[in-house]
C-alpha cells in the first residue's frame, strides 16, 4: 500500500479534477479548503506565506507607509 503523503503544513495538492474523480482528503476541524479557481500565480504566493507563517504578509500598499 502506498504511503499517504501528509499536509499538516498545507500546501498544494495534485490531482484530477471533480469532474474526473477529484481527490479523497481528510481534514481537521478549524482548517480551510480554497477554491481551486481562487489559485492563482497571484495568489498562491500569500498562501503559501499564510502556511509558513500562520500570518498575512506584510503590506506593501504605499497608502499605509508612514512619510
Amino acid at each position: 500500500m502506498a504511503k499517504k503523503k501528509k499536509y499538516e503544513n498545507g500546501g498544494k495538492k495534485k490531482g484530477p479534477s471533480h469532474a474526473n474523480g477529484g481527490i479523497p482528503i481528510e481534514v481537521e476541524g478549524g482548517e480551510y479548503i480554497i477554491k481551486k479557481k481562487s489559485v492563482n500565480a497571484l495568489t498562491e504566493p500569500y498562501l503559501e506565506y499564510i502556511n509558513q507563517h500562520g500570518k498575512l504578509p506584510p503590506s506593501n500598499d504605499a497608502r499605509k507607509r508612514r512619510k
